[in-house]
């Protein structure tokens, strides 16, 4: 992993630096904590002499760190109020390369896996790392991290969204609730879930949320018309996003962003999962962006 002495490596680039953000994310689900890592990172490159494969190496840094701070994060979403999603990462652009699916149902798949079988799967699939590398980052065997990334990758697999949503998807939603609300009917938006419908809202204990994960287009569709009933007086603007790698919608009001949504879609083109982050804590950098 060194190359002769003397050899400057120079600069962290600023694709690498963005790949490697991406993937403390991943272990850890906040944009502000996987910078932090990754800034880290990038410190100890600058102090280190003759790195050959720097990529490589960063990432095994990156790994290692951000497996530390998950263990501290860990124990805060333990008492957290309601479900927990990840801050949402808002671009204008959707990322195309596999290593960079942070949708919301894949980040909340990651969370049922150890913190060893993320490692394993990231720096094997993702980084291309052999399995003694990755056995030596993570002190396990070869054998032992190849069941390891073998597991989270039948787990990602399995959590993908069933089919990718468009902004027309979105829109297509809120155009559903607001009619439901003028007519005080529930019918049309409840024929747009689907039957094994989901609904995630994250508030953190902070804003109105649900503070269990719903289920079924009745439920959804009742929860989903209280929020919007609850608009205040100047109402809602809406601004198509990409949110976490797929379309999704910034909803703001006079006082600024209040929540931003995203949705998946089962083949039939109806709502399969709804996420609505609305902890003011999480949407911080995204008005700061």
């Amino acid at each position: 992993m060194r190359a002769p002495k003397g050899r400057d490596v120079g600069p962290m680039p600023e694709a690498l630096r963005r790949r490697l953000v991406r993937l403390a994310y991943r272990y850890l689900g906040s944009v502000s904590d996987a910078e932090d890592v990754v800034q880290e990172a990038s410190i100890k490159l600058l102090a280190s002499e003759g790195v050959r494969d720097r990529e490589a190496w960063l990432a095994r840094v990156v790994t290692n760190a951000a497996l530390d701070r998950l263990r501290q994060l860990k124990a805060r979403r333990e008492t957290y109020i309601g479900p927990w999603l990840p801050e949402p990462v808002v671009e204008t652009e959707s990322p195309s390369d596999r290593e960079l699916d942070i949708s919301f149902a894949v980040m909340r798949t990651l969370e049922t896996l150890s913190p060893l079988e993320r490692a394993a799967f990231f720096l094997h699939d993702l980084f291309g790392m052999d399995f003694d590398t990755v056995g030596e980052t993570l002190d396990r065997s070869p054998a032992a991290v190849r069941k390891l990334a073998s597991r989270a990758r039948q787990a990602v697999k399995e959590g993908r969204p069933r089919f990718a949503a468009r902004p027309a998807d979105v829109e297509r939603l809120l155009m559903a609730i607001s009619a439901a609300v003028q007519s005080d009917s529930v019918d049309a938006l409840v024929a747009a879930l689907a039957e094994d419908i989901e609904l995630i809202s994250d508030g953190g204990g902070k804003v109105i949320a649900a503070l269990r994960v719903l289920h079924g287009p009745m439920e959804v569709a009742n929860f989903l018309m209280h929020i919007a009933r609850k608009q205040p007086d100047g109402g809602w603007r809406f601004g198509p996003a990409q949110v976490n790698g797929g379309a999704g919608m910034l909803i703001s009001s006079e006082v600024g962003l209040d929540t931003v949504m995203a949705i998946d879609l089962d083949t039939e083109g109806r709502v399969a999962a709804v996420y609505l982050v609305r902890n003011p804590e999480k949407l911080a950098h995204v008005v700061g962006s």
